[in-house]
């Protein structure tokens, strides 16, 4: 898929990789198809491995706080089956992500 999508008439100048499986075969299509990683396109990445800064150039990322993610989960789960009502599944929670800018992008 990201062969025919970097093959294309109508290339991306930037992909958002969901998992660094993704960023890693975007890398290696790059390099094949001759495209300059970040001045023909950019990519981001999720989460922030280790390889991210090992890959050349190095893979900017976006991290979820999965800790706080699960906490907030649980926390709401509780509330619920205390009060034995979905009301809290509709409460709004929000969570900072970390945007890594490295050489990528």
């Amino acid at each position: 898929i990201i062969r025919r999508l970097l093959s294309g008439k109508k290339r991306p100048d930037g992909i958002f990789a969901s998992i660094e499986k993704y960023a890693i075969t975007t890398y290696q299509v790059c390099k094949e198809l001759k495209i300059n990683i970040p001045r023909d396109l950019k990519i981001i990445g999720m989460t922030n491995l280790r390889t991210a800064a090992l890959l050349n150039p190095s893979l900017s990322t976006l991290s979820q706080p999965a800790f706080e993610m699960g906490r907030e989960a649980a926390s709401l789960l509780i509330k619920m089956i205390e009060k034995k009502s979905y009301a809290a599944a509709n409460d709004i929670i929000v969570l900072n992500n970390e945007l890594t800018i490295r050489e990528s992008v």
